[in-house]
């Protein structure tokens, strides 16, 4: 009869813990949130807090370009659209609204976990010598509240001048292909390729999105860049220097 009792006390509890579950799911689902979900392609998806954008290749009529920075909702998805938008925090931003960038509504579509906020940046007079910064948040809509933690936030720096790649630096990052970083550099590898992005394949064991270099494509274009470093300083004097005074060169 006491193991009787005991065995009805333990499912009593379970019963208990199991409606207390159910009704903080649905608490939780009653809010809808939404937060950035900008991810590198490595196994383990580290988060991307840091993205680039420069308007040097882009013709000089073209004065504004929108930036999308991708979100994902926490709840259910919904049988129809759902605005997303995003909002200045101030600590940290550099970039002036209404000068340097706009807000614009987003959406997150029917039957979706995705969208995207978008940010129109501006082509100003003043950022051919400089870069500015945005630190993007998400704002309240009538929607979606914005998600919590880290993911609530995510620095955007853009200019009219050459803007260091975000995975310059790192791990698995362009520095060992190109080296270290300078302005003059950079601007020598986009005039030879013609490229101002160079996204790399994280892991040998995944296999590379779409436009995405592998290392050995990135070893081509160290070899290329190589030999037209030289073509260059041997039809010039003196040789390729940049801001720093140091002379331009690639390893490997």
């Amino acid at each position: 009869m006491k193991l009787q009792n005991i065995k009805l006390a333990v499912l009593l509890l379970f019963a208990i813990g199991l409606t207390s579950c159910e009704k903080d799911i649905a608490a939780y689902n009653d809010e809808a949130r939404v937060y950035f979900f900008e991810r590198n392609t490595d196994l383990s998806q580290t988060r991307i807090s840091y993205k680039s954008f420069t308007f040097l290749l882009l013709p000089l009529d073209v004065t504004r370009d929108t930036f999308l920075v991708r979100v994902k909702i926490m709840g259910d998805k919904s049988t129809s659209d759902r605005v997303v938008r995003g909002r200045t925090i101030t600590t940290g931003t550099t970039a002036k609204e209404g000068t340097h960038y706009q807000f614009i509504d987003g959406i997150v579509p029917a039957d979706s976990i995705y969208g995207y906020i978008p940010v129109v940046l501006l082509r100003t007079a003043d950022i051919r010598d400089t870069s500015v910064s945005l630190n993007l948040g998400i704002a309240a809509t009538k929607d979606f509240q914005p998600g919590v933690g880290e993911d609530s936030s995510i620095v955007l720096n853009w200019s009219d001048n050459v803007v260091k790649p975000s995975n310059w630096d790192g791990i698995i990052s362009l520095t060992y292909y190109f080296g270290t970083y300078s302005a003059a550099k950079w601007r020598f590898i986009i005039a030879t390729t013609g490229k101002d992005k160079f996204p790399l394949q994280q892991s040998g064991r995944v296999p590379p999105a779409p436009g995405e270099y592998t290392s050995m494509a990135m070893l081509d274009l160290n070899a290329l860049l190589k030999a037209a470093l030289k073509a260059y300083n041997d039809s010039h004097d003196p040789d390729l220097t940049d801001e720093f005074g140091q002379l331009v060169t690639f390893p490997l």
